[in-house]
C-alpha cells in the first residue's frame, strides 16, 4: 500500500494587483481560481494528506473575502477526512513575535489544518495511514535571519525520523535549484535530516525536483504567475505516492492560468511608436492575455511628438486583459549633446541598484556602508518579487 499526498505551495492569495486598475479584482480572482482548482482535485482524487509549504496568502493581513474563501475550502477537505498540514512562508509570517500572528492560525483553531507555526524549532505529528506511520514535520520561514545570510536554516534542525514515511515542510531556497531568491537563506543538501523521505519545499516559484540518496526534494512552484519573471513557467501542484521503501511516484499536475506574454519591440529612429504597438496588440488580441511591451531603441523629438502612451494602453485593454509598457528607450534631442546613457529610462531594479551602488562606493563610514549594502540587497529582493525588472 502507498500513501497518497497532494503538495502545493505559494498560492499568494489576495495579491495587491493595483497595477491592473479596475481589473484588479479579476486578477485577485485568478489566484483564488487556481487555489480552487487544487482543492477540487483533492476532493475528487481523495489524497490521504494535503501539504502546503507557505505563502498561502500574500501578506499577514489578507482581506476578509480571501480569508472566508479559504475557510470554506479547508472545511470541505476536512469534512472528507483529508488531513491538511501547512507552514507559513515569508509573505504570511509575522516579522516579529510582537507583530501579531499568522492568518493561518484561525484555520488551525477551527480544527481544519495542522499548522507548524514555529520558525525556531520543528513541529511534528505522526499519523497512521494504511498501516504505515507517516511522520509530518514542518518549520515556518524565519524572518529574523538577516538578508544574504549564509546561515543554513536546517543546519541545527532535526526531525524525529521515526515514521515509515518521514516528510518535512520548509519555505527556503535549496542548493542547486533554479529560481531562488538571492537574499533568502539557502538549505544545503548536506544538511538534509537523516531518514527523510520527502522534503516539501515552498518559496521557489518554478516546479522542479531532485533526489539525494533516499530523499526526494520537490518544489511544486506557485499556483499562479506572480510576476512576469514567471511567464514561461507552467503552474500547478504535485501528487506523490510513498511507502516504507520511499517515494514511488511524483506527478506534476498543471492548472489553467491566465496567459502572460512579453514582446520586445525595437523602435526605429523617428518611428510612429503608437502604430507599432497597436499593430502588435491587434496581432495578439486575447481578452485573457496579460501583455507587456519592452521598448528598446531610440526616442527622437519626432517620435515623441506622436507618442501617446495612454492611447496605447486604452487600445490594449480593449483587446487584452491588461497592457504594460516598460520603456528602455534612449531619448535623443538634436538641441542637446547629452550622453544617451544619462537620459535612458531604466527599469526600477536597475535604477535602484545603480543609485545605491554609487552611494556605497562614495561612503567612507564602514557602519553606514554596511547599512547601505543591506538596503541594496533587501531592496533588490523585494523588487525581484514584485517584478520590477
Amino acid at each position: 500500500m502507498t500513501v497518497k499526498i497532494l503538495h502545493f505551495s505559494d498560492s499568494h492569495l489576495d495579491v495587491p494587483a493595483s497595477k491592473f486598475g479596475p481589473r484588479r479584482f479579476e486578477r485577485k480572482q485568478d489566484f483564488l481560481q487556481t487555489f480552487d482548482a487544487v482543492v477540487d482535485y483533492a476532493l475528487e482524487k481523495q489524497p490521504d494528506i494535503v501539504l502546503h509549504t507557505g505563502d498561502l496568502f500574500n501578506s499577514i493581513n489578507p482581506r476578509n473575502p480571501a480569508r472566508a474563501h479559504v475557510m470554506t475550502a479547508f472545511r470541505k477537505l476536512h469534512t472528507q477526512g483529508i488531513r491538511i498540514f501547512i507552514i507559513s512562508g515569508n509573505h504570511d509570517v509575522p516579522r516579529a513575535r510582537q507583530a501579531g500572528i499568522s492568518p493561518l492560525v484561525e484555520y488551525a483553531n477551527a480544527g481544519f489544518i495542522t499548522l507548524f507555526e514555529d520558525w525556531e524549532k520543528v513541529g511534528s505529528e505522526t499519523i497512521d495511514i494504511n498501516g504505515l506511520d507517516v511522520e509530518i514535520s514542518g518549520i515556518s520561514y524565519d524572518p529574523t535571519i538577516p538578508a544574504s545570510s549564509t546561515v543554513d536554516p536546517l543546519s541545527q534542525v532535526s526531525i524525529p525520523g521515526k515514521g515509515d514515511i518521514n516528510i518535512l515542510l520548509v519555505h527556503y531556497n535549496v542548493e542547486g535549484f533554479r529560481g531562488t531568491f538571492p537574499t533568502s537563506p539557502t538549505i544545503r543538501l548536506k544538511s538534509l535530516p537523516k531518514k527523510l523521505t520527502y522534503l516539501a519545499v515552498g518559496h521557489i516559484h518554478e516546479h522542479q525536483k531532485q533526489s539525494v540518496e533516499n530523499t526526494t526534494i520537490c518544489v511544486p512552484g506557485s499556483t499562479e504567475h506572480v510576476s512576469f519573471a514567471e511567464e514561461k513557467h507552467q503552474k500547478g501542484f504535485v501528487w506523490f505516492e510513498a511507502n516504507a521503501e520511499g517515494v514511488q511516484k511524483v506527478d506534476f499536475v498543471p492548472v489553467k492560468t491566465r496567459p502572460m506574454r512579453t514582446i520586445s519591440v525595437t523602435i526605429p529612429t523617428d518611428a510612429d511608436i503608437n502604430s507599432l504597438l497597436v499593430k502588435e496588440i491587434y496581432k495578439l488580441r486575447n481578452p485573457q492575455l496579460i501583455l507587456r511591451f519592452l521598448l528598446k531603441g531610440v526616442m527622437t523629438i519626432k517620435s515623441a511628438e506622436r507618442y501617446r502612451r495612454s492611447e496605447v494602453i486604452r487600445q490594449g485593454i480593449a483587446q487584452c486583459f491588461s497592457v504594460e509598457i516598460v520603456d528602455n528607450l534612449e531619448y535623443i534631442s538634436p538641441e542637446l549633446t547629452i550622453p544617451a546613457s544619462e537620459l535612458a529610462l531604466k527599469p526600477p531594479i536597475t535604477e535602484y541598484r545603480d543609485y545605491l551602488a554609487a552611494a556605497i562606493k562614495q561612503e567612507k563610514d564602514s557602519v553606514r556602508k554596511a547599512r547601505l549594502q543591506k538596503a541594496l540587497e533587501q531592496g533588490i529582493a523585494l523588487l525581484e518579487e514584485k517584478g520590477g525588472w
